[in-house]
């Protein structure tokens, strides 16, 4: 018997979440974990951003923690594995796979939100990648290291 969309969303989420408590435990001056996932046209990214004395940081950037590139990977990989299963059980179900993921978990309130989209934006773009995702997501929140410009470095 199959999931339904909501049960396979539950799965990744009561994945997901702990995982980037669990990256983050110790740092100091935490206040949300942001999860972004993408799946679009053979193209799949996924990353934790962590919202540290209200700055938003990337997990490399986080401070307090073994911020290493080996473990960095490692959340990075787990992510996209659940991704990849998420998928499959959406195909098994007959649900349409969604392309984005924006999880957004407060550590203060313990408030979580999830939102989906199903909408190609990145694949055929011409001059948008994937991996801009988050960028987009927090516009102006997190450092642009995908979406920049030679202008942009110029600054």
């Amino acid at each position: 018997m199959s999931k339904t969309e909501d049960e396979i969303l539950q799965e990744l989420i009561s994945k997901w979440v702990p995982l980037a408590l669990e990256y983050s435990e110790g740092a100091p001056g935490l206040s949300r974990t942001y999860i972004y996932a993408g799946s679009e046209i053979g193209h799949v990214y996924a990353n934790v951003f962590f919202e540290q004395d209200g700055a938003v940081r990337y997990a490399n950037q986080l401070r307090g923690v073994d911020a290493s590139d080996e473990r960095v990977v490692a959340v990075q990989r787990f992510l996209r594995n659940d991704l990849r299963a998420a998928e499959a059980q959406f195909d098994e179900a007959g649900v349409p796979r969604p392309t984005q993921y924006r999880i957004t978990y407060d550590l203060v309130s313990r408030q979580l939100d999830m939102q989906m989209s199903r909408e190609l934006l990145y694949s055929n773009h011409p001059t948008k990648i994937l991996e801009e995702g988050p960028e987009d997501w927090l516009d102006g929140r997190l450092e642009k290291v995908f979406g920049r410009t030679p202008r942009d470095s110029a600054d």
